[in-house]
């Protein structure tokens, strides 16, 4: 009957209990002191929708979905994730049949239970070497290997390497003379045993009970160490995953300003998040999720463009300075909500002056642009953006430090109620000729077309506007405009901090939509969108929001467009906030697929979740930084150099970037941007 003795040459096997306590103390301390720390955080619900969370965690944790996005670090992963959980099976198995006494590791279940055993351990070994040699030799840009990456790593080798040096002298001394057939269902094992078969026994066995405690001793070093280091984001990062945001990313949240004021009449003087206990649980375990991998710095348009930000620096950063005033905090929370100690290191500021350096220079959190790749693009599912926004909050509405930029656009939305400083025209002039329904003249309609401020006042994009309008009409949609009552939705607010501005906007127009009975929006703006059907809900409204893209699709699937031209050479620019943000990838490559030449189409190297932001987000459509290279620069450069004559967008504000870059990377404009609904106009054969 195959089988094998277990704890074979070792005496005083009762011992390693005395190590396993040991290393289960360690773990559940270390575990309990960042758990304390996560308890400084503020409430997030996190416990809904628990099907979907459970979906989520097996599809991340178990299929490794988002690791594989990048294949061979991915791949190597996988291995070292499944071999480790091979190895850690096997090993209660062992401890299962010695506690209970039932001898069930024998004939075909201990044959396979011994090939899989080894086939997981040596696919985990080559995985781990892959990183290794990714680390040592290849050494990528966004790889900042710490010495804690190479002991994680090293641990982890040697303890896989140790279980087959141990398993090749037993074998050596037992299997390989006795039981050859049985031997070679551990193929690792055997293999080394036939290193090891021309020692003495004595040897064989005397080798065998020192690396075996070796063994022992490194296992339980390992698992006490697993919440220290890098390897706790097996933890840490699972947790993560399963309490992750289901809802769509672009959506963030604040509690309603004049709520905090009627409850609590200091909360408006600490609006934002100015200290890391200001931050939820949620965004505290994020922290210790983080495995610095470099994925988001990899994919940040930001850091692409040499602004000093990197969003894994930026999580690391927050999570030393938790780490560091933490405690402190603790200590003041403890002592009946004392103020912490003066001296503690502030969250952010400038940097360069005198006392403690803050955990987060301004300077970094004004290079972000909400894109939202770094969350798309982390395999544990960190949340960067609405902490970034949540400091720019305390910034901007607490201290008031901000550029001359965003203090105007703040004060045009205040004013006039649209960012644009300096526009002179109005809300009604690109629709004076086309006799369209206004609501405040006492149409009804069964779409709101939701126009925005970019395209109701930026001359590039009213042409769009009239051509979302016309494409509409020849569909046969049945839709009305608010004209002069069209108010900005706040997003360019929200994003820069101006958390108060963004909810004076948003329930003004929440108001104006129910006067007039508004359930149905059609906007052209991936921004716009996004606000009002993911944001505005928190503020009472209940509305179908659709983008102009998803509605053109349906009236081209639906025959009610008559398309007669064709594009021959066409690319299409996702838009973060309606692409990754929302989900929106089909319908725009349908529309335009219906309107180009068999093979026209071409896609972009970097497209769908992976599509390079054009630089407009986060407010920076009406800001502007000092990068080494512009990030709609890239853009266009990736457009020119995939051969499209046509560069289709969706969005205005990414009009507004390709028609700057072109302009500078194109001068003879070889290639044009348009707007998908100007492209389906000029099939209608639609006047401009």
């Amino acid at each position: 009957m195959p089988t094998r003795e277990i704890y074979w040459n070792i005496v005083g096997g009762v011992g390693i209990y005395v190590f396993a306590a040991v290393a289960g103390a360690l773990l559940a301390w270390g575990l309990w002191q960042r758990i304390r720390l996560w308890r400084l955080g503020g409430p997030a619900r996190r416990t809904d929708r628990p099907a979907a969370r459970v979906r989520r965690f097996v599809a991340e944790v178990f299929g490794q979905r988002r690791a594989l996005r990048d294949p061979v670090p991915g791949i190597a992963h996988v291995l070292v994730f499944y071999g480790f959980l091979a190895s850690f099976i096997a090993t209660a198995h062992i401890s299962v049949q010695e506690w209970t006494g039932i001898h069930f590791l024998r004939g075909r279940y201990y044959l396979g239970y011994s090939l899989l055993s080894d086939v997981f351990g040596l696919l985990a070994i080559a995985g781990l070497v892959v990183l290794l040699w990714r680390r040592a030799v290849v050494r990528p840009a966004r790889l900042h290997s710490v010495l804690d990456d190479w002991i994680a790593l090293g641990l982890l080798l040697l303890v896989f390497v140790q279980g087959f040096v141990i398993e090749g002298l037993r074998i050596a001394t037992t299997e390989l003379v006795q039981q050859p057939e049985l031997a070679r269902w551990s193929p690792g094992g055997w293999l080394l045993a036939h290193a090891f078969s021309g020692l003495p026994e004595a040897t064989l066995r005397s080798s065998h009970r020192v690396v075996w405690w070796f063994h022992v001793v490194s296992v339980f070093a390992f698992l006490g160490y697993f919440v220290y280091g890098k390897l706790a984001h097996a933890f840490y990062g699972s947790a993560n995953v399963l309490l992750s945001e289901l809802g769509p990313t672009g959506r963030l949240v604040h509690p309603d300003v004049e709520v905090l004021a009627d409850t609590d009449p200091d909360a408006l003087a600490r609006l934002g998040t100015s200290r890391i206990d200001g931050l939820s649980w949620k965004g505290l375990l994020d922290l210790d999720a983080c495995m610095n991998c470099g994925r988001c710095e990899e994919v940040c348009p930001a850091h692409q463009s040499g602004v000093p930000l990197s969003p894994r620096k930026l999580i690391r950063d927050l999570k030393d300075h938790l780490t560091e005033t933490g405690p402190a905090l603790l200590a003041a929370r403890a002592a009946g909500g004392a103020p912490p100690p003066a001296d503690l290191a502030p969250l952010y500021g400038p940097g360069g002056g005198d006392g403690p350096a803050p955990a987060v220079l301004e300077v970094e959190l004004w290079g972000c642009r909400t894109c939202g790749a770094c969350q798309r693009e982390c395999p544990v599912f960190i949340e960067h953006v609405p902490k970034i926004v949540d400091m720019r909050r305390s910034l901007v509405m607490t201290d008031a430090r901000m550029s001359d930029e965003a203090k105007q656009m703040l004060r045009s939305l205040d004013d006039r109620g649209h960012p644009w400083v300096g526009a002179s025209g109005d809300r009604e002039q690109w629709f004076a000729d086309l006799g369209l329904k206004v609501l405040g003249r006492g149409d009804t309609a069964e779409y709101l077309f939701w126009v925005g401020c970019t395209g109701a006042l930026v001359e590039r994009n009213v042409q769009v506007t009239r051509a979302v309008a016309k494409v509409l009409t020849a569909g046969g949609v049945d839709f009305a405009v608010l004209g002069a009552e069209e108010s900005c939705t706040g997003d360019p607010a929200r994003r820069v901090g101006g958390e108060v501005t963004y909810q004076v906007c948003a329930k003004t127009n929440v108001e104006t939509f129910e006067r007039y009975g508004v359930r149905k929006i059609v906007t052209s703006c991936p921004h716009c969108f996004n606000t009002l059907k993911n944001e505005y809900p928190d503020f009472g409204a209940q509305l179908e929001v659709v983008h102009h893209s998803e509605l053109i699709a349906e009236l081209v699937r639906d025959g009610r467009l008559s398309l007669t031209r064709k594009l021959d050479s066409i690319t299409y620019h996702d838009p973060c906030y309606l692409g990754r943000h929302n989900e929106v990838y089909d319908a725009p490559r349908d529309v335009l697929r219906a309107v180009s030449a068999e093979g026209a189409f071409t896609e972009l190297p970097r497209n769908r979740s992976r599509a390079l932001c054009c630089g407009a987000g986060g407010g920076y459509a009406f800001l502007d930084d000092d990068p080494v290279q512009r990030i709609n620069h890239l853009r266009i450069a990736e457009v020119k150099a995939s051969g499209a004559r046509t560069a289709a967008v969706s969005c205005p504000f990414c009009m507004q970037m390709f028609e700057d870059g072109l302009a500078a990377l194109d001068p003879a404009r070889e290639t044009r941007a348009l707007d998908i609904a100007e492209i389906v106009a000029e099939a209608l054969g639609e006047p401009s």
